[in-house]
């Protein structure tokens, strides 16, 4: 009896001037929290959207302050790739509603839906331009937390396609709001308003625990997954199974999926979907410099040309690197676990920063040293001749004086190039790889070439390449223990427990 009373009430805006100012064109779409029409302004002729909270919603005060907040948020964060709004206000009968900028396109869904698989190309200029939109709402203290393809409007803007429009900032985090603890929402939907989508949540948020702007940033990397493989990494009939595997289950590689995928693109999506927030990019900007690589390596701009973003004042004046996690946050053990036989697993990022800075300030150090000592050459030839000679001469006394044993000692050319090779393969950048487990002797093996790797609990040092991944595999008796891809750029620490059934027989 409520929808139906709720579609009439809808029904009757249509052909309808709200505050002398905007008639009611028609309906263009029905969210959670209320619907969104085509309208026009009545002075100045121009398209614009309105949204109008629903008949039931509209007497419900949290409701109609959520309502406001979506309108805030958006109104305040002003990025081209975000709807704006322009007017606040209520109608005769009482109903809150705001006006927005009309998009005419297409969601992301729809073209999904359409297309199913979507070019590199067209994944990554959509991917690029929402982390470059997020960068910017974060930087305001707004998570949006329910980023999905139906909230992303796909049009045409001075000649460039695919250009996003994020929409629906309806469950949206303003991180300043002073919100006390018991305030805050428990379950997924609360009269009839959805708080999140199950397919596209952090894991953190599928606990109802806090979330931060990382958990868009995992947002993004399931709809980058779906873009590019066609299908979901998590998906299943019932949505809390769903937000259990968003939590404790590890998506299948992409490149798995859909062969096409560069390795380097597969390494950008896992690192979106890490169960741990820290263990994600930093920050958006972080992402869409990766994004940006991409974008170049594979020539990307011959098939889409993204100039308007990436020459844009807003990505040219941020430094990434500035942004980084410190070594002091990610520095830590935690444990995840699952309802199946084996409980995994949590990844520890120990990203050396602090060496880092150490390191190039010693180089810097001898480089200078050495020019200086350069310098010195040039400027006193005499001195420095006279210096070799009797350097000459101390040589051949110390070496009458030596005794046998000591002549064996001094290295031949052999030995000389032998350690030249040991100085070289040291130079070769390496990350250190640790697994642990409950129970010790479970077998670690490549899963692409299935050679073994170690037995936990172990150590093992392999090459450190950027934007690779190896598939990990697991092996202990019976147990059933799913293999997991863990990225090359850092130490990795991996946690597996091993649940152990009791014996009923």
């Amino acid at each position: 009896m409520i929808t139906n009373i709720t579609a009439d009430f809808e029904e009757k805006y249509i052909g309808t001037v709200i505050n002398d100012r905007y008639k009611i064109i028609k309906l263009v779409g029905t969210g959670g929290m209320g619907s969104v029409y085509l309208a026009e302004h009545e002075i100045l002729r121009k398209k614009v959207a309105i949204k109008i909270l629903h008949y039931e919603q509209s007497k419900r005060k949290d409701t109609v302050e959520r309502f406001k907040r979506e309108a805030i948020a958006a109104s305040n964060i002003g990025q081209d790739n975000i709807v704006d709004v322009t007017d606040f206000g209520y109608t005769e009968e009482g109903n809150a509603y705001f006006v927005m900028e009309y998009v005419e396109g297409r969601s992301l869904a729809d073209v999904m839906k359409e297309q199913h698989l979507l070019p590199l190309e067209f994944a990554v200029a959509v991917a690029s331009q929402i982390a470059v939109a997020l960068y910017s709402a974060h930087g305001k203290g707004i998570i949006h937390r329910d980023l999905k393809p139906e909230n992303i409007l796909l049009t045409n803007k001075d000649g460039n396609y695919p250009f996003v429009k994020i929409v629906d900032f309806g469950i949206s985090k303003i991180l300043q709001d002073d919100v006390k603890p018991d305030e805050r929402l428990r379950t997924l939907t609360k009269s009839g308003a959805i708080f999140g989508t199950p397919e596209y949540m952090s894991p953190e948020q599928a606990a109802g625990e806090g979330v931060e702007p990382a958990s868009d940033i995992y947002s993004l990397g399931v709809i980058l997954y779906e873009m590019l493989t066609g299908r979901l990494p998590f998906f299943d009939d019932n949505y809390m199974k769903i937000l259990h595997k968003h939590q404790y289950e590890f998506p299948e590689l992409p490149s798995n999926v859909n062969p096409d995928i560069p390795s380097d693109v597969n390494a950008i999506i896992m690192k979106c979907l890490e169960k741990k927030p820290f263990n994600r990019y930093g920050t958006m900007m972080l992402l869409l410099n990766d994004l940006k690589n991409v974008y170049i390596k594979y020539n990307l701009e011959e098939k889409i040309s993204l100039a308007f973003l990436f020459n844009s004042g807003t990505v040219r004046s941020m430094n990434p690197a500035a942004d980084m996690i410190s070594s002091e946050e990610i520095i830590r053990m935690l444990n995840s676990s699952q309802d199946e036989k084996v409980r995994h697993v949590s990844i520890e990022n120990k990203r050396a920063g602090n060496a880092l800075k150490i390191v190039i300030v010693a180089g810097l150090l001898i480089l200078a040293a050495i020019a200086a000592y350069a310098y010195v050459v040039k400027q006193n030839p005499p001195m420095i001749a006279e210096r070799t000679e009797l350097s000459k001469y101390d040589d051949k006394t110390a070496a009458s004086k030596e005794t046998p044993a000591q002549k064996k000692e001094l290295p031949n050319d052999k030995k000389s190039a032998d350690a030249s090779k040991k100085s070289l393969k040291k130079t070769v950048p390496m990350m250190k790889l640790t697994v642990n487990s409950n129970i010790k002797g479970v077998r670690v093996f490549n899963n692409e070439n299935g050679k073994t790797i170690c037995k936990t609990p172990c150590t093992k040092k392999l090459p450190r390449k950027e934007s690779e991944v190896i598939i990990l595999g697991f092996e202990y008796e019976d147990y059933s223990i799913k293999p997991m891809a863990v990225t090359l750029d850092k130490d990795m620490t991996v946690n597996l427990k091993l649940k152990q059934e009791a014996d009923n027989g």
